[in-house]
């Protein structure tokens, strides 16, 4: 069977032998499309309020996913690029399955002035630290270097 065939049998194998090219493109949508460009030029985020259920999108959406109300383009707001760690784990094997030289604090972080949060990693070195409730401040890449990408923040410092 090729990739393109139907499988029509129910009862036979459901797995593929090789490799399978399995190819995506993942728009940011308007909403993301704007929150990218202001963090290439800012060194903060944008969030949208949702007037009807009182909570602060971020990341920012064009509806509010509580109440499915709409969110017009001049009621986004700016918030700060700091936070407080959720959760945190240590991360000594990285994407591919191999050991890293250094070990990463890699934490949830949720975003100030809102009710969202975002991953990332905490500029540290003390494995045996309890990061949680820490507050924490984003530090980007140079304006010329960035990109309008996650990967503008290159970590996260700790501030208190």
């Amino acid at each position: 069977m090729t990739f393109i065939e139907k499988q029509t049998d129910p009862t036979a194998p459901t797995h593929w032998r090789g490799n399978m090219q399995a190819d995506y493109f993942y728009s940011n949508g308007v909403a993301g499309d704007k929150l990218f460009k202001y963090i290439k030029n800012n060194d903060g985020f944008l969030a949208t309020p949702c007037k009807k259920c009182n909570k602060v999108l971020f990341p920012p959406r064009m509806y509010c996913e509580n109440c499915f109300e709409e969110i017009p383009e001049d009621q986004w707001i700016q918030v700060p690029a700091t936070g407080t760690v959720r959760l945190f784990t240590i991360a000594t094997i990285n994407a591919h399955g191999e050991k890293m030289k250094e070990p990463k604090i890699m934490a949830l972080i949720n975003i100030d002035e809102t009710d969202g949060a975002l991953l990332g990693v905490i500029n540290a070195k003390e494995w045996e630290k309890d990061y949680t409730d820490l507050k924490v401040k984003a530090i980007f890449k140079s304006k010329e270097e960035r990109e309008g990408t996650l990967k503008d923040i290159l970590y996260w410092n700790i501030i208190s």
